[in-house]
C-alpha cells in the first residue's frame, strides 16, 4: 500500500471514529429528548449537539486542517443540509407517510445521513483546506 492510500484509509478510519462517537452522542440525546418532546425537536436537539462535537473533531483531527472561514461555513451548512432535509425529510416520509414509528425511523435514518455527510464534508473541507 503506498503512502497516499495509506493516509485515505487512515483518514476514513478517523471519520469512522468521530462518527461514532458523535452518533452515539446524537443517539443518546434523541432517545432522551425523546422522552418528553416531539421526534422532531429531538432530532434537531441531537444532531446540533453532535454537530459541535463533529466540526472540530472534524476538521482538526479527521482531516488534518485548520478551520477557515469557508471550511466553517461549508461544513455547517451541509450539516444543516444533512439535518433538515436528509434527517427531517427521511423521518417525515418514514413516520408520516409508511406508518413506522420515530424510534425506529431514527436508525435508517441515521445510516443514509451518515453517508450522505462523509461525502458533503469530505468535499467542503478539502476544497476549502487552508493551503
Amino acid at each position: 500500500m503506498n503512502t497516499s492510500d495509506r493516509e485515505k484509509l487512515q483518514e476514513f478510519i478517523r471519520f469512522c471514529m468521530v462518527g461514532l462517537l458523535c452518533t452515539g452522542l446524537d443517539a443518546a440525546v434523541f432517545y432522551i429528548v425523546r422522552l418528553f418532546a416531539p421526534y422532531q425537536i429531538s432530532l434537531v436537539s441531537g444532531y446540533l449537539l453532535s454537530l459541535i462535537v463533529n466540526y472540530f473533531l472534524t476538521v482538526y483531527w479527521t482531516f488534518k486542517a485548520q478551520p477557515t472561514m469557508q471550511n466553517t461555513v461549508g461544513i455547517v451548512c451541509a450539516h444543516l443540509f444533512n439535518l433538515f432535509v436528509v434527517r427531517l425529510g427521511l423521518m417525515a416520509l418514514l413516520v408520516n407517510l409508511l406508518g413506522l414509528g420515530d424510534r425506529i425511523a431514527y436508525l435508517p435514518t441515521l445510516v443514509i445521513s451518515v453517508v450522505t455527510n462523509f461525502i458533503i464534508i469530505k468535499y467542503v473541507v478539502q476544497k476549502y483546506r487552508k493551503k
